[in-house]
């Protein structure tokens, strides 16, 4: 099956959440997905499900998180907190004029939609995860397994203001570019999709803002401390994971689905990386519609 890109009918606007604004990509009509992207990324790392879900009946919307793309960027590392973030998760629910969504997240979104559906389960319908721990699996982890430590080691350079940028920028974006589109199998990345992510990173205080999640929520001195808590995940939920994932061992699936108590359903890709939406989009629409019906 050819892969389709989100054009046409997707609407792209900026919606008011709270304090701030952040600018959304809005398609279909029916039942409410929000759709979460990760680092470094942006609501384009949805092009494939959006449509897809339009199609299959559904409203489709994926945010540009805030401090990415052309959503608002707070200058303040706190004011990339994990409350702040997940108040604008929930900000957004509301300025949408719905009491409940169905909640996908990959990677850093995946940390956000984790923590909505603990903080908020009467909030999110059903959690789709896509290659992204539950934060206080991911925390214990750094803390405990010596191998996810490794894996983990780029979150410690982060912390260093300015390196952390030069470092992902220089030589024309190269450590970023080996991080994502060199992460990635051969063609999941098209030329004109690696300029739209560096065209938005290149933008003044772009970096700044992404690294801010690591900044306000992983400091070094996290990594010595006991992990904060969450309350156990009820809402029914499906993690998708690419095994292949550079950067995500195993053994943090195996730690996030004993966070939830509800019903859960795991499905793991053979060989696809840390990218997997977008790696494999006909799979993981086709894994999405067949959860959004069963769970609608």
């Amino acid at each position: 099956m050819a892969r389709e890109n989100a054009r046409g009918d997707v609407a792209e606007h900026r919606i008011s959440v709270g304090s701030i604004r952040l600018a959304i990509r809005d398609t279909g009509a029916g039942d409410p997905v929000v759709m979460l992207h990760g680092f470094p990324e942006l609501s384009y790392s949805w092009r494939y499900q959006l449509p897809a879900l339009a199609r299959a009946g559904y409203r489709a919307i994926a945010p540009d998180l805030r401090g990415y793309g052309a959503s608002d960027r707070p200058a303040t590392v706190d004011a990339y907190a994990v409350p702040a973030l997940v108040g604008d998760v929930v900000g957004l629910i509301d300025a949408l004029g719905y009491d409940r969504v169905h909640l996908v997240g990959h990677d850093w979104g995946g940390g956000l939609a984790w923590a909505t559906a603990a903080l908020h389960p009467d909030r999110v319908r059903s959690l789709v995860i896509a290659n992204a721990p539950h934060p206080v699996a991911s925390a214990e982890a750094r803390r405990d397994d010596p191998a996810q430590r490794a894996k983990s080691w780029y979150m410690l350079l982060f912390q260093f203001v300015g390196v952390a940028e030069s470092w992902l920028a220089d030589n024309d974006f190269a450590n970023l570019r080996e991080m994502v589109f060199d992460n990635a199998a051969p063609g999941t990345f098209s030329p004109e999709d690696v300029r739209v992510y560096l065209d938005a990173f290149s933008r003044d205080g772009a970096l700044t803002a992404a690294l801010n999640y690591y900044r306000a929520n992983m400091p070094a001195a996290a990594w010595l401390r006991e992990p904060p808590q969450l309350p156990q995940i009820t809402t029914p939920t499906m993690v998708i994971w690419g095994e292949a994932d550079t950067f995500l061992g195993l053994g943090l699936l195996e730690r996030s689905v004993a966070k939830v108590r509800g019903p859960v359903r795991v499905e793991r890709l053979a060989g696809v990386s840390h990218w997997v939406q977008q790696e494999v989009p006909d799979a993981v629409n086709a894994l999405l519609v067949e959860w959004l019906r069963s769970t609608s």
